[in-house]
């Protein structure tokens, strides 16, 4: 399982070593020290930076968001190029085209937080010190992050950039108009 894993993500090495590199980010400006900032490595850290375990709240919460956020908008811009032109328009010809969907792939399969940090992140927020409200705030997060760091670990995260991917244009026609009129809506 850890080839198919590290296999997965070689073939979408851009999004692995942005994901390192915005988790190296983090440990810096936190303060955490890192003990192996290498993008590649044959384990189920591949793509990810080992560091020491997070104390603070905020720190976890950044360590979890940040790296997925980022790579999730990266995704979503790629797939803007790519995905309209291929699965919406079906537009095979675009070279950009299949360059953008590979990259829009790789930025949202490596969008999840390691498993270490996603139980460091419920450490931090499920204790018995956070309060209630918090705990329902981040629950959706947590599900979140929870459920795609395991299928992370399988290397299924690409199979579910590709079907997102397929699916992205829908979703975004869906949605386009609705901020087209929150954004009217607060022009006037």
């Amino acid at each position: 399982m850890i080839n198919l894993y590290v296999a997965t993500r070689v073939i979408t090495f851009p999004g692995t070593v942005l994901r390192a590199f915005w988790e190296h980010l983090i440990c810096r400006l936190c303060s955490i020290p890192a003990e192996d900032i290498r993008a590649f490595k044959v384990s189920e850290m591949c793509g990810h930076v080992e560091h020491e375990l997070v104390k603070k709240k905020s720190h976890s919460f950044l360590m979890c968001f940040f790296p997925f956020f980022l790579n999730f908008i990266l995704a979503c811009c790629f797939f803007l190029g790519g995905s309209y032109r291929i699965a919406y328009i079906g537009d095979f010809k675009s070279v950009l085209a299949w360059v953008y969907l590979w990259l829009g792939i790789s930025f949202a399969s490596n969008c999840v937080p390691s498993f270490e940090d996603v139980l460091s992140f419920k450490d931090s927020f499920y204790g018995k010190d956070t309060k209630i409200i918090v705990k329902i705030a981040v629950a959706p997060f947590y599900a979140l992050i929870y459920g795609f760091s395991i299928l992370e670990r399988m290397g299924l995260t690409v199979v579910i950039a590709v079907l997102f991917s397929v699916v992205f244009p829908q979703i975004f026609n869906k949605i386009f108009p609705a901020i087209i009129f929150l954004v009217q809506s607060f022009q006037n």
